[in-house]
Formats: structure tokens, C-alpha cells, sequence
């Protein structure tokens, strides 16, 4: 007697962490660059360098990207762009955390706070916030039936479960050129940059991804000729990519996150040797969790009326994924900016980030609160002709979902698929996003699974207890298999027997039975 085995890999989600630290440095002005008068506009970001789970704990290492584009003083005041990098180290206490174990973390930056010291000198302060994933994944050889098994009655359960396929980091590098008009001058220093993910799509091919979706650049310059005003320039280009992924399958679902890593824009020359095209040279780093729906018949118990047989058992746990939902949600808000001093007259760029706050699920999906944080560069009247204003608009969602309980697993990916900004009149502007929730809903599970099986003689006494054949009622919780076992009888001779269709008994119903 031997058993048939499927080897099943799950991965549970065991515990999720949150923390937050607080990043502050001072930093001086290059004696390169014009001193600083009024800062104009600001942006930073997060590059993670490394999460390395330790016992009881994971490490986080990175680093805060900050640029702060300031207008200088005297008689010709003028743009310049100032950047630089704070480094950070986060450790976040998990219980049950070892080095083999597999984590997920995601930073956000969620305030940032650049203030002026004096003409030469910055302090810059940040709040980083880190949600830690921790996963615990399983291997188990689960008996699914038994060969050479003659006069063995199986009984079987159906489980279905969400198997990772592959749980990997990947980077997408993005190389892109814009030339300038004609009608512009030549390239001279760049003031301002942003650049931003927008529409990203991934879809499982054979030992392949398909990435599909679109970066924004959006760039301030200075040009050659003094005369000219500060010049900028905006373009959307299409990304589309095949990323190599063994094991990856049509039909298989495909849990993304995708975060700008590093990139730099330069300055490169036309083909008639003049300053004339930005370089874009970027990473794109992808936390890529490849699943696939599996179904398995295990055998949940075995007996026999010659042999006495004690199965062993395992806990298995797991995920079965409910469903994915690419949510949409659109946001707006208004904004009183000029007044009597200063009139609008031109919106340069809108640029942004979207945040959770938090999710409370229930019978009617999942409640899904949140903000979205931008900044809206624009041209005024007045002394200061180009300033920023920062806006947040916060948020509230109901995704449709199937009823979800508290165990359940809700995990959001945001991003922001449309951002713009545009003038209502010369005091007011409003303020646009969608939003896309990539929701993914997973419940959890736990099932018992056979894994090897002990035969021993039977205990004929016991078996001699039994009547040859008896008269039984059925008692609240009986199934036709525990009273089949009981009494050392077959099923399919308690069926005919009793003229039964079914395997199906309900309380109070009467058996014959009669003894194998």
C-alpha cells in the first residue's frame, strides 16, 4: 500500500508592520549657485537600497531623493535647482522574523519640510513610512490517493488555493530622448525636472510579462539667449516592454507594485552637434508576485475492516485569492491662489502622489480612505512670477468586492493614472486626479493534509464487539462515512441496503447496517 502525493507550495501572508521615522539634515549651497532668496517649489522621493530580515526583525536601508528649485536675489534674479540625498536605516521588530524568511516593505515619503537657514543653507525634514509584509511559505507532500490500496475505503476533500508562482524584484530601464522645437533655444542648464508613471499594466505571458503604460517628463530649463524667459518642455511616451519570467503562463494573475527608481536627465547634443535633446535615463523597480490558481483532491481520511489505519497529518495553511480589481477613482478640488497682488496666467506643471490611509473592510466590500498629495507649479503677475502651491485632497472609496470578513487580506497597490491642473479664472484653479486602486482580496485558509499513514492489526476483539447487524439512528453531526467506519461497514453496502441515491443523511433518519 502506497500513497499518491502532490507536492503543494503556498505562501500566508502572517503579519503586517508599520513604522515611522523622521529623516533631518541641513545642507549648504554650492558656491557654484546664485544665494537663495524664496524657495519656489519642492519634491522628493524614496529609493530603497536593501530589507534584509534578521531574527525578530527586518532592516531597511535607504535613502530620501530631494530637489528644491529657489529663485536667487539682486537685481536679476533667476531660477536654479539645488538636490541632493539623505541616507536612512528603519528597523522594524517582527516576531517570528529569521533570515530566511520573506519580507515585503514599501516607504513613502509622507511629509516633506524645506526651509530656508539663511542665503547658503537648507534644513531639510521628512516623515518616512514603511508598511512590512512578512510572508511564511510551505512545502508539503499531500497524499491525494492510495495505490495497491484493495478493501481501503478514501475519503477526499477538495482544496483551492493561490499558489506563488514566482515572488521576485526586477528593474525596467527606461531610455528616452526629447529634442526641442525649433522655435526654442539651445539647451543651456536644466532648472527643474519631474518625471512620473502613469496608466502601468502588466499581463502574464508564456515565460514572459507584458508591460504596458506611460512616463511623464515634464522639464524647466534655462536657454541660451538671456533675453529669453525660462523655457520647458512636456511629453508622454509610451511604454511597452516583454520582461522575461520563467515560469509565467497566460491566465496566471499578476500582483505588481511599481516604483520610479533611479534616473538622472542630462543634456546631449542633436546631429548637428548643438545642445539641443534631453537624455532620460531611468529605473523602474518592480516587486512582481506571480500567482496561480490551483485545486487540489486530497485524502482526508482512510479505514479498512482488516487493518487498523492511523493517518498522519499536517496543518496546511494557505491563500486563495478572491478577486482583483483594477478600482477607479476620480478626485477634484479647487484652489484660491492669486488675489489683488497677483493675477494667474499660465499652470507650468501639476505633479503628485497618492496615499492609503486606511482600509476597513466589510459585508459590502472594502472602505478605502485615503489623500492625494500635489503641487501645482504656475506663472503669476507681480514679484514673484513663478511659485508653487501644494494641495491635498483627500479621498473615500467603496470597492465592490464579495462580502469580506476581518481575516480576510486586503492589499492595494495606488497610483495616481491622471493628474492636471487647469485655470477656473485668474484667482482659482482646479485640480483633477483618477485614481487606480489595484485591489487584490485573499482569504485565508487552513486544511489538514495526509502526509503518511500507520498500519496496524486490527483490534479483532473490538471488531467482535460489533453486532453482525444493527438497527441506527442518525445523530446530529453523523455523515454516512463516520458511520460506515464505526461499524466496519462499506458505504456503497449501507446504500443497497437502504435503497439510498445519495451519500447524504440527515438526524433521525434509520439504518440498517450489517458488518464487512
Amino acid at each position: 500500500m502506497e500513497f499518491s502525493k502532490k507536492e503543494i507550495h503556498t505562501s500566508v501572508l502572517t503579519q503586517s508592520k508599520y513604522s515611522q521615522i523622521t529623516v533631518d539634515d541641513d545642507f549648504t549651497i554650492p558656491d557654484s549657485k546664485g544665494d537663495m532668496e524664496k524657495i519656489v517649489a519642492k519634491e522628493g522621493h524614496i529609493l530603497l537600497e536593501s530589507m534584509i530580515p534578521e531574527d525578530g526583525k527586518v532592516r531597511i536601508t535607504g535613502s530620501v531623493c530631494v530637489r528644491v528649485l529657489y529663485r536667487t536675489g539682486g537685481d536679476i534674479p533667476r531660477l536654479c535647482q539645488f538636490q541632493s540625498e539623505i541616507p536612512f536605516e528603519d528597523v522594524v521588530n517582527c516576531d517570528g522574523v529569521s533570515s530566511s524568511s520573506q519580507v515585503d516593505c514599501h516607504s513613502q515619503l509622507e511629509d516633506l519640510t524645506v526651509s530656508m537657514i539663511n542665503s547658503r543653507k537648507l534644513e531639510v525634514r521628512g516623515l518616512i513610512g514603511t508598511s512590512v509584509n512578512v510572508y511564511e511559505e510551505m512545502c508539503i507532500d499531500a497524499a491525494t490517493g492510495i495505490e495497491q490500496g484493495e478493501g481501503v475505503a478514501c475519503q477526499y476533500r477538495d482544496v483551492t488555493y493561490s499558489q506563488v508562482v514566482l515572488a521576485k524584484r526586477d528593474v525596467l530601464k527606461v531610455r528616452e530622448e526629447l529634442e526641442i522645437p525649433q522655435n526654442k533655444p539651445n539647451i543651456q542648464e536644466i532648472l527643474w525636472q519631474c518625471v512620473a508613471l502613469r496608466n502601468m499594466e502588466t499581463k502574464a505571458g508564456d515565460e514572459k510579462l507584458l508591460v504596458r503604460g506611460e512616463i511623464e517628463i515634464f522639464i524647466l530649463y534655462k536657454g541660451g539667449e538671456e533675453r529669453l524667459p525660462v523655457q520647458s518642455i512636456f511629453s508622454v511616451r509610451s511604454l511597452y516592454r516583454e520582461v522575461p519570467c520563467s515560469g509565467a503562463a497566460e491566465g496566471m494573475v499578476l500582483d505588481v507594485d511599481y516604483v520610479l527608481g533611479k534616473g538622472e536627465i542630462t543634456i546631449r547634443q542633436d546631429a548637428d552637434g548643438e545642445d539641443r535633446v534631453f537624455g532620460c535615463d531611468y529605473n523602474i523597480d518592480m516587486n512582481i508576485k506571480l500567482y496561480e490558481d490551483c485545486s487540489c483532491r486530497m485524502l482526508s481520511d482512510v479505514y479498512s475492516p482488516s487493518a487498523e489505519l492511523v493517518p498522519q497529518f499536517e496543518v496546511m495553511d494557505y491563500e486563495n485569492l478572491l478577486l482583483r480589481n483594477a478600482a477607479k477613482a476620480k478626485v477634484s478640488a479647487r484652489k484660491q491662489i492669486g488675489g489683488d497682488k497677483a493675477k494667474l496666467l499660465q499652470i507650468c506643471h501639476v505633479y503628485g502622489d497618492v496615499d492609503i490611509d486606511d482600509v476597513v473592510v466589510g459585508e459590502n466590500g472594502a472602505e478605502i480612505t485615503g489623500v492625494v498629495k500635489c503641487c501645482v507649479l504656475y506663472i503669476a503677475t507681480g514679484d514673484d512670477p513663478m511659485s508653487s502651491v501644494e494641495v491635498e485632497i483627500p479621498f473615500s472609496y467603496t470597492a465592490d468586492t464579495v462580502p469580506l470578513v476581518q481575516e480576510d487580506s486586503v492589499r492595494i497597490h495606488p497610483c495616481i493614472d491622471q493628474l492636471t491642473a487647469s485655470l477656473l479664472n485668474s484667482e482659482e484653479i482646479e485640480i483633477k486626479a483618477q485614481i487606480n486602486l489595484n485591489i487584490s482580496v485573499f482569504a485565508k485558509g487552513e486544511s489538514q493534509a495526509m502526509t503518511d499513514l500507520q498500519i496496524l492489526p486490527i483490534d479483532e476483539a473490538k471488531k467482535a464487539a460489533q453486532p453482525g447487524i444493527v438497527g441506527y439512528v442518525v445523530q446530529k453531526g453523523d455523515s454516512m462515512w463516520s458511520i460506515a467506519k464505526k461499524y466496519y461497514a462499506s458505504i456503497d453496502a449501507i446504500k443497497q441496503l437502504n435503497n439510498l441515491e445519495s451519500d447524504y443523511v440527515s438526524e433521525g433518519d434509520r439504518l440498517l447496517i450489517v458488518k464487512s
